[in-house]
């Protein structure tokens, strides 16, 4: 029997708290979820000792070593990396542990090479017992994968691998096949290598229709004359059926012929079989994938990224391919819902299927519910078969329907009793006719709308493919159904609840912008919570760049059923994950209880903004949003250019407008003559800088032909210049002011203003490119961190100001409005001096302005740790590194945490308040709230006295009200009371340390003991009542 990790390791690596399902050792119950049946074969088949996993995921696999077996770790490593889902081996021996990257390439062994290439590090028992004991905690927190990032290079993993060498082969094949053929004889041959690696034709198959002269699917490849191979396609075609084996090169036979396969074209079949050459530049290195580890969701997703890379159309019709962890999410958010009627019975379906990866992780969790019910190990080809055909897809790719079907025929075989495999190939046509039935190339908005579906689910185009556009949009006008923007992500949305039963469910990955964010969308979203019941809606815009490569727009997941009529509000589930390092790995996505949040229906009616803004923001947030917005918004006396009419004048106005659009050499349309572009100077846009412009000595634009004239009136000065776009390295609007005439392009806007109103001018230039302004347009702006970083010029216009003595504290704000009209002469003057700034003003801006608005110190706090944390780190690229607010916490920056809180909280105590970190380690950190502390004691932050974490949690386990959850990272609210002393669980990156961070803590802690009180005195009175 396998007998899993000693105790002494188990204490060493921290794994004593732990248990299931986090960590999985030998014999434990293995509940139901997407991997249960690869963590099984892990503990089982492999006999390792443990598997640790993360959000569900197994990340981690332990391999015990009592006597050194580097060919035992060889074959495991082979497996886990083709397996593609786990991304660390630790191989345990008696006194040391041995990290190797599960990401990296397995290599033959040679006895000469001194270095593993797939060794991270080796930790001694004694020695390293700080690493070890914080190794299953860095991997959580993420640390562990940035501190050795070279070893978890993504172009390593075995999808990528499989990827490069299908993009290779199809490359040299589709000059003399054609693209169809090389696709269709690129499938079948992964098809055979599959049947092949899975043992389910073996080597007297291969001898027999070969004459013996070959043993193995390799051979038939490599031999001069292609007979064996058509011998081969014969054998499959009566065995299994002519859906995937009709003839070489082709699933169906029309008027013309499939191209003739030819040895040239089986030599390249060769090289693709194993994966053992790098196809694209024919070098030999390390080894191949194999097809009998590799689960067929993975082969599935790598296909679907397959012919979206080669796809030309790809970027135009709004088609990604579906990370296979993001597949998982959606469909458990949908299983989770199920019924246990519909999961045995229902009929599920995709309508957009593509290479049916949500239809293969659907069939694998129906079948493992059918094991788990029936209590047998696996289920006979009969039930399978109907499991099978209560799987529906469809799309307009009849090449990916093909994919989908290939998936979904692979899944039958790998759960499917090997035993009973031969008999049922001896009777011939094994699969099940799926393609042009249950599968099926079509239009979803030329299919009938009844109802006939228990559950829809797929991540469908966006914007539109070619020839489905006009077919989703007629559809749409033909229903009166709204779909803004021409964004056919909306027709999805409606046809899906026509064809899904009334208790069915509705699961979509859509256009985060186009559906949450974008303000054109308001009537369709409206319309949409009035004919669908919300369960959950998932957030995933921060995400958006380490999700989908190369992807350009943010998604998010809606799970939602229809309803007959609106009904009265109801909470629903609203999730905002965010970037992290644990995504870097793509395997896993973190979501933590602090970015699950609820909202209510009628919200959305009268909050449009209420997506965008629970992004990010939290209690404090909303409250200062409150206040700031009790002021009347630049709207109430800027006009926009488009409503300003010809009678606007800027002698008596405030307004706002663009700059021309250039007509070029390829311009259509009409153009026009504008005299304004020829009379200023020529300011480009690139030589922006902002608080106050140098003086522009250039000429006029070279023609007074242009495609848009703009706001002509917004060239003459004086006058501030604003960019649309906003700088990633300093994420805030940028503001200019100027008195010189100037035209520009539209990627500029200009504010014109009388000019008596000069002052007023420059202190609303100041206030722009303020941090309160940043932080407002963050959380009130749609695009502004959710997809293009630009901030529209209607939504400009929403920001609150207005005259010092219409503010707040009149006199505070008549004071700080001279000291930065002050600092803006200062700027201009210098400016036009073209002098450099020997401060930062932006530095000195931010507390006038502050000032102006009549902020406290937790509220300039609040607007400064979003402006200098949150702000640059918001959706990060893959390669963008370490963003600040994911690095380990400094000590001072803890102590300003600790003073915060403590500040906050004394408006709900009746006595004093003290912090101390009372244990931590490079992960985790735990702080000591002292309640009553004595006067004459120093309430000064302190870490000095801090222990060890896991000795310190040792020693007041017995304490605790309930056992404490393994993953910090996933509860970092985490907070509990032993006598008169407050704990508060945190993870050590800097998000959780932020003084924004203390304040929504202190409410949260406020509130519980509110709530605390309130139980009491209920007690109390009861009692007294008795």
């Amino acid at each position: 029997m396998n007998p899993g990790l000693s105790l002494q390791w188990k204490e060493a690596l921290a794994l004593s708290r732990r248990q299931t399902p986090e960590f999985y050792e030998p014999g434990a119950d293995i509940a139901p979820g997407p991997h249960a049946e690869a963590i099984r074969f892990a503990l089982t088949d492999l006999s390792l000792a443990g598997v640790f996993c993360i959000e569900g995921v197994p990340t981690i696999g332990f391999l015990r070593e009592d006597t050194p077996a580097p060919e035992r770790v060889d074959h495991v490593h082979r497996i886990l990396w083709n397996q593609g889902l786990m991304s660390l081996l630790l191989v345990v021996r008696e006194d040391e542990l041995l990290a190797f990257s599960l990401v990296h390439r397995p290599f033959a062994r040679d006895p000469n090479q001194k270095s593993d290439p797939r060794l991270i590090e080796t930790l001694r028992l004694v020695a390293d017992a700080l690493k070890l004991r914080e190794l299953v905690d860095s991997a959580e927190s993420g640390r562990f994968w940035l501190a050795h990032d070279s070893h978890f290079d993504p172009a390593q993993r075995v999808d990528t691998v499989l990827l490069k060498n299908l993009i290779a082969a199809f490359s040299a094949l589709k000059g003399d096949l054609g693209a169809d053929g090389a696709q269709a004889l690129l499938m079948q041959s992964m098809f055979v290598a599959y049947l092949e690696d899975r043992k389910i034709v073996r080597a007297e198959r291969f001898e027999a229709i070969s004459d013996k002269t070959c043993s193995n699917f390799e051979q038939v490849l490599t031999c001069r004359s292609t007979a064996p191979f058509e011998a081969l396609f014969a054998w499959l075609k009566d065995a299994f059926n002519g859906d995937v084996f009709l003839a070489p090169c082709a699933f169906e036979l029309g008027k013309t012929k499939p191209p003739k396969v030819k040895p040239a074209h089986l030599r390249v079949l060769a090289d693709f079989r194993h994966g053992k050459v790098e196809m694209a530049t024919g070098q030999m290195r390390f080894l191949g994938y194999d097809f009998e580890f590799m689960p067929i969701a993975l082969i599935s997703a790598v296909y679907d990224r397959f012919l979206n890379e080669e796809r030309e159309q790809k970027n135009a019709d709004g088609a990604y391919y579906t990370p296979m962890f993001l597949a998982d999410f959606a469909v458990n958010q949908v299983w989770d819902e199920l019924t246990d009627p519909q999961r045995k019975k229902g009929v599920l379906f995709d309508p957009a299927c593509g290479s049916g990866i949500f239809l293969v992780r659907l069939f694998q969790r129906l079948v493992a519910a059918h094991c788990r019910a029936t209590d047998k190990r696996f289920a006979t080809w009969k039930e399978l078969s109907a499991i099978a055909r209560r799987l529906h897809g469809a799309d307009i790719s009849a090449a990916a329907v093909r994919v989908a079907t290939f998936s979904l025929y692979i899944a039958l075989l790998e759960h499917s009793n090997p035993r009973d495999l031969d008999a049922l190939i001896e009777k011939g046509k094994l699969l099940p006719t799926l393609f042009g039935h249950t599968l099926r190339c079509e239009d979803f908005f030329s299919s009938s709308d009844d109802r006939r579906y228990d559950a829809v689910v797929g991540n469908p185009p966006w914007k539109g493919r070619a020839g489905q556009e006009t077919t989703a949009q007629a559809w749409a006008d033909a229903q009166k159904l709204p779909h803004p923007a021409k964004d056919i992500a909306w027709c999805f949305i409606w046809k899906s609840l026509r064809v899904v039963r009334t208790d069915g469910l509705v699961a979509l990955l859509l256009p985060a912008m186009g559906t949450l964010h974008n303000v054109g969308s308001l009537k369709a979203l409206e319309l949409f919570f009035q004919k669908a019941r919300v369960y959950r809606i998932v957030n995933l815009s921060d995400l958006c760049f380490q999700l989908f490569d190369r992807a350009n727009r943010p998604t998010a997941l809606a799970l939602y059923r229809p309803q007959a009529e609106e009904e009265h509000p109801y909470r629903f589930e609203y999730w905002v994950p965010k970037a992290d390092l644990n995504l870097r790995l793509k395997r896993t996505m973190t979501l933590s209880r602090a970015d699950r949040a609820h909202l209510r229906s009628d919200q959305v009616k009268g909050d449009p903004a209420v997506f965008k803004r629970k992004l990010w923001a939290r209690s404090p947030d909303e409250r200062l949003l409150q206040y700031v917005k009790t002021l009347s918004p630049l709207s109430s006396f800027i006009v926009e250019s488009k409503a300003a009419g010809k009678d606007f004048s800027r002698t008596k106005s405030w307004g706002i407008g663009q700059g021309f659009q250039p007509a070029h050499d390829t311009t259509k349309g009409t153009t026009t003559s504008s005299a304004a572009v020829r009379q200023f100077p020529y300011f480009a846009a690139k030589d922006f800088q902002p608080i106050a412009l140098p003086r522009v000595d250039a000429k006029p634009w070279r023609t007074s032909t242009v495609r848009r004239a703009g706001f002509t009136a917004g060239f003459g000065g004086p006058h501030i210049l604003i960019p649309q776009g906003l700088e990633r390295s300093s994420p805030r609007l940028r503001a200019a002011y100027t008195e010189q005439g100037l035209c520009f392009e539209d990627s500029l806007q200009a504010v014109v203003f009388p000019l008596v109103e000069r002052k007023t001018a420059k202190l609303l230039t100041a206030v722009l490119n303020s941090s309160l302004a940043a932080w407002f347009y963050f959380h009130e702006t749609a695009n502004f961190g959710t997809d293009r970083a630009k901030i529209h010029q209607n939504e400009l216009l929403k920001l609150p100001f207005a005259k010092p003595e219409a503010m707040p504290d009149p006199a505070r704000a008549t004071q700080a409005a001279e000291r930065i009209v002050a600092l803006m002469d200062r700027e201009i003057k210098e400016a036009s001096r073209l002098l450099q700034t020997q401060s930062n003003a932006l530095d000195e801006i931010d507390p006038l302005v502050c000032d102006y608005y009549g902020l406290d110190a937790a509220e300039a706090a609040l607007i400064q740790d979003t402006t200098r944390y949150i702000l640059p780190a918001i959706q990060p690229r893959r390669n963008a590194g370490l963003q600040v607010i994911w690095d380990t916490s400094r000590a001072e920056q803890r102590s300003a945490y600790a003073a915060t809180l403590c500040e906050a909280l004394k408006p709900w105590f009746n006595m004093r308040l003290s912090a101390a970190l009372a244990a931590r380690s490079n992960d985790i950190a735990i702080l000591k709230l002292t309640l009553g502390a004595a006067s004459g004691l120093s309430s000064a932050y302190a870490e000095s006295n801090a222990s060890e974490l896991d000795p310190f949690l040792v020693s007041i386990a017995n304490h605790l009200p309930v056992r404490l959850p393994g993953n910090v990272q996933l509860v970092p609210d985490l907070r509990f009371v032993i006598g008169s002393d407050m704990y508060l669980v945190k993870p050590m990156q800097v998000r959780h340390w932020l003084r924004a961070t203390a304040l929504a803590d202190a409410e949260q802690i406020a509130a519980e003991l509110s709530a605390a009180v309130a139980r009491q005195a209920s007690k109390v009175t009861k009692h007294a009542h008795g």
